[in-house]
């Protein structure tokens, strides 16, 4: 569970500087810019229900992974074609050098989004038979989010039928890195 609020803690701090200076921002990026918020806004309201600060809505997860998965894969793609990298933007030139594994970022937010909602059924701290423990799925070199086959990088992590029957908050804390790991690659930070 440490590891998993970790986590949430860490996605939460880079969605907050997305909307700090979209001065400025004009046509696509600005577009970018609003998916992007709704994105961190969707991520800033589930996080005390899933850190268990709030009570469990099961209909506010499913509305926010909606919300999610809407803004993410070919949404989002069609969002960054080449040339929209204005002073207004936060997108490293990475994305277009490497625009295979932005795609696939991109992608795989939005299956980790559905997945979301799928699992809302399973409450926070959820102990289903045959899940994954915290540190099979947040460590080492094969877990989902450790090191050099993580779920961003060679191996894709557990499927979506999988995900779907984690307890909720263990998924939302994939979407939290899924989000993070995206950031850190492919969005440039400013003060």
């Amino acid at each position: 569970m440490k590891k998993t609020l970790v986590t949430l803690t860490a996605g939460s701090l880079l969605f907050a500087g997305i909307a700090a200076s979209h001065e400025g921002a004009t046509g696509i990026v600005r577009d970018r810019m609003d998916g992007m918020v709704a994105m961190r806004d969707a991520v800033r309201d589930l996080t005390p229900m899933m850190q268990g600060q709030a009570e469990y809505d099961r209909e506010a997860v499913i509305a926010a992974a909606a919300v999610i998965e809407r803004h993410a894969g070919n949404t989002m793609t069609a969002l960054f074609p080449e040339g929209s990298d204005d002073d207004a933007s936060y997108a490293r030139a990475e994305i277009w050098q490497d625009w295979q594994a932005f795609e696939a970022m991109a992608m795989r937010l939005e299956l980790v989004a559905g997945a979301l909602a799928e699992a809302a059924d399973s409450p926070p701290g959820s102990d289903l038979p045959g899940q994954m423990d915290n540190s099979s799925m947040m460590g080492g070199g094969s877990g989902m989010m450790g090191g050099g086959s993580s779920m961003m990088g060679g191996d894709a992590g557990p499927d979506a039928a999988m995900l779907a029957q984690m307890p909720v908050d263990r998924v939302f804390a994939v979407v939290a890195q899924a989000c993070s790991a995206c950031h850190t690659q492919f969005r440039t930070e400013r003060d």
